[in-house]
């Protein structure tokens, strides 16, 4: 049954259903158009004899990370198992990329750990939208592109340092575009070129040009953050998203007290795989039955505001059980007695 059925494939051919059964809910509508998704990882405590293992002060203990991607109607539609390090940003592609859905992302919200300045080159190379939510924004530096007058912000973007030149990104532009499609088209996994990618130094004339194009995109995005209540609005309740899908997830891999104990790779992918695939079918059956319980309590829809509805999360379980439920016939406990 593992061999045949619980694929990589399967697997994620089966969330897309979940996925496309979720986002065609009345009720979903109300959450989310799916065009925005947020991601984050997830620590479990790992075995220590294992080639790729990590460890992690916060458990004090090695740890494996479930990176999962969740959209703005609660679908959950992309997982995958990496190791526990300081940064995930290199991953954050991956989910847009290569998922199995039909979901027409726009935007994606990361915390700090998604966040580098070359993504922020890669999301708009790729036409999509990078909002992270950057940890001490009031450190991070602002870039220029030319000597104008910037007024109020002189000080802050009138450095030498400070300025971008343009005629470097110019000169690596053909080499850019060739790039990135070729991570859309799947010649190469997102996050293995943005990793090498990463490890380039300054003197390099394409990660240079990479660099570059995402600081002028930061500096775009901080002055858009620190400007606009919206903005932050939507990427902070885009995060709590996941935090809550976390505490699902928590809740149902109770199995060995939460520790992961595959050492294979494709061991850890079905683990991470079947776990996604779980949470999905609990906020869709929580999700339908909250559309079941407002057609029959209203049926004629005049006595229920439904714009309410995006007030409530379909990640909830106190109504599940996680542990399963025995059922036993006194009458044959009985008999058992009897015959004995």
């Amino acid at each position: 049954m593992s061999d045949w059925q619980l694929t990589r494939d399967t697997q994620r051919e089966a969330l897309a259903v979940l996925v496309k059964a979720i986002s065609g809910l009345d009720t979903s509508l109300y959450w989310g158009e799916g065009k925005t998704s947020a991601s984050d990882g997830q620590r479990f405590r790992f075995r220590r004899r294992v080639l790729q293992k990590t460890y992690s002060p916060r458990f004090s203990d090695f740890a494996l990370e479930f990176y999962t991607f969740v959209a703005d109607n609660y679908a959950p539609f992309y997982s995958t198992p990496i190791e526990c390090s300081d940064r995930d940003a290199a991953t954050v592609l991956d989910g847009l990329l290569y998922n199995e859905s039909d979901l027409e992302l726009e935007e994606h919200y990361t915390d700090t750990h998604g966040y580098t300045e070359i993504n922020f080159a890669a999301f708009a190379m790729l036409g999509r939208r990078f909002s992270p939510r950057i940890r001490g924004i009031k450190k991070q530096r602002l870039y220029r592109v030319d000597d104008r007058d910037y007024g109020a912000l002189a000080s802050l973007v009138g450095r030498a340092d400070r300025k971008i030149d343009t005629r470097r990104i110019a000169s690596q532009w053909n080499r850019l575009g060739h790039f990135y499609a070729s991570l859309e088209c799947g010649h190469t996994t997102a996050s293995i070129a943005l990793r090498r990618l990463a490890g380039f130094s300054a003197r390099n004339r394409f990660y240079r040009a990479n660099r570059d194009l995402g600081r002028i995109l930061k500096t775009e995005f901080i002055l858009d953050y620190m400007s606009e209540p919206e903005l932050r609005t939507r990427i902070r309740r885009g995060l709590l998203k996941v935090e809550e899908l976390h505490a699902l997830s928590r809740d149902v891999f109770y199995g060995n007290r939460g520790r992961v104990d595959a050492r294979e790779l494709w061991e850890q992918m079905n683990s991470c795989s079947c776990l996604t695939l779980i949470v999905a079918c609990i906020i869709y059956w929580q999700a339908r039955e909250m559309s079941r319980a407002i057609r029959r309590g209203d049926p004629d829809g005049h006595g229920v505001e439904f714009a309410l509805l995006q007030h409530v999360s379909p990640i909830v379980w106190d109504n599940v059980v996680l542990y399963g439920e025995y059922r036993l016939d006194r009458r044959r406990v009985r008999t058992a007695r009897r015959d004995a």
